[in-house]
């Protein structure tokens, strides 16, 4: 009969060696989940999801070996799941199949409702399938489907968990790139009514290298189509004796370049606009100074 008692040296160093386990592998878990997070693709720039899904499919696959994963997305129209990516690319049918069968007995419709992934087998009881909607705050943005054979062992809770964290930052990366998607087609619009005014509108910076320009610069200057507008300088669009003029009045805007808010500060110069072929002719020239995320710049309308 052993003579440890439950305080025993021997228990006591047992259960320390326990709880130091316990705590590397919290801290282990904590470290992984807030790397599940970093997405790497830059979202402002994507003009469609599939690298946000190809890079969460991955780090779900870290997770878990699902031997089949897809990816469905709401079609903002009709508020229709439709697949965006299956993995491997032939098991699309089966799982268009799987997720009709869900749909028809309410499990599809559980599984949105839920706010973590739930597990059932599939029609034919030899798979398991985990769903788990793409959802944020504010809408669902589709849902996660993944697959493998039931005799593969019970996903543990901690799996879970970190699967359904790198889920919710794949639906709240998916929202940003749908709010970035709208900015980017209201701007084209703004873009395209501006280039029909018929004075230009100029961005530059605070050494008069032109940023970006309206439509009407082209026609008003007589530049030709193919000219990059980063070639030219504010000074480029002015006859030799108004130069001076406009770099005085550059040279007041910077004065204010560290006065936050930026004060409404508006120059108006009676210029003369020199055409490619150096043809003069008179314009007025409204300088202003204005600030975005990369900074103080000046907008010029030539009118």
């Amino acid at each position: 009969m052993s003579n440890e008692t439950p305080f025993s040296q021997a228990n006591l160093k047992a259960r320390l060696r326990n709880l130091e386990e316990q705590a590397r592998f919290t801290l282990d878990v904590l470290e992984m989940a807030s790397n599940l997070g970093d997405f790497q693709t830059s979202i402002n720039k994507l003009h469609e999801p599939s690298s946000l899904l190809r890079e969460a499919m991955e780090r779900v696959g870290e997770l878990v070996r699902f031997s089949a994963m897809a990816f469905y997305l709401v079609d903002e129209s009709s508020s229709d799941f439709s697949v965006a990516l299956c993995q491997p690319e032939e098991f699309r049918s089966v799982v268009d199949d799987e997720l009709e069968h869900l749909i028809d007995t309410g499990v599809f419709a559980l599984a949105l409702r839920e706010n973590r992934p739930i597990t059932v087998y599939s029609r034919d009881n030899q798979h398991r399938l985990v769903l788990q909607a793409l959802a944020t705050s504010s809408r669902t943005r589709g849902m996660f489907v993944g697959a493998m054979p039931r005799s593969e062992r019970n996903l543990s809770g901690i799996l879970l968990s970190l699967l359904s964290i790198t889920l919710k930052h794949c639906a709240n990366a998916i929202e940003s790139f749908e709010l970035y998607r709208l900015f980017r087609e209201n701007e084209a619009r703004q873009r395209a009514k501006l280039d029909q005014l018929p004075v230009s509108i100029v961005d530059a910076t605070l050494d008069g290298q032109l940023i970006s320009a309206t439509g009407a610069l082209v026609r008003q200057f007589a530049l030709n189509p193919s000219t990059q507008i980063s070639s030219l300088r504010l000074h480029d669009l002015l006859q030799p004796e108004s130069k001076q003029e406009l770099q005085e009045a550059i040279d007041t805007l910077q004065q204010h370049t560290r006065q936050l808010p930026l004060p409404d500060t508006q120059l108006r110069l009676t210029a003369r606009g020199r055409k490619q072929n150096g043809d003069g002719f008179p314009a007025v020239l409204h300088i202003t100074l204005r600030s975005d995320a990369s900074g103080p710049f000046i907008r010029a309308i030539f009118a």
